[in-house]
């Protein structure tokens, strides 16, 4: 399992019904056995209602990271992100 299982499991974590048996637990796992991945974030921007869930680390389009979080740099606003814990 990879960061990218990890990030869609946690994009459902809200939607109960939408995870498979085990699957947060797994997640979890390897989380456990990566600590340096750190848990994921769902990043929202509040303008143009763009979300993705990422790790730290990472940036994705339209999401840059910068020293304080998120910028949408689409809409040049802070992103509101939201840390998911397993």
């Amino acid at each position: 399992m990879t960061r990218h299982a990890v990030r869609t499991t946690a994009g459902k974590i809200n939607r109960s019904d939408d995870l498979l048996a085990d699957e947060k637990e797994v997640a979890a796992a390897v989380l456990r056995a990566n600590p340096d991945f750190g848990n994921p974030h769902v990043v929202r921007c509040d303008w143009c209602h763009e979300t993705r869930t990422l790790f730290r680390d990472e940036n994705e389009a339209p999401f840059k990271l910068t020293s304080h979080g998120w910028l949408c740099e689409t809409c040049n606003v802070r992103a509101a992100s939201q840390e998911v814990k397993f």
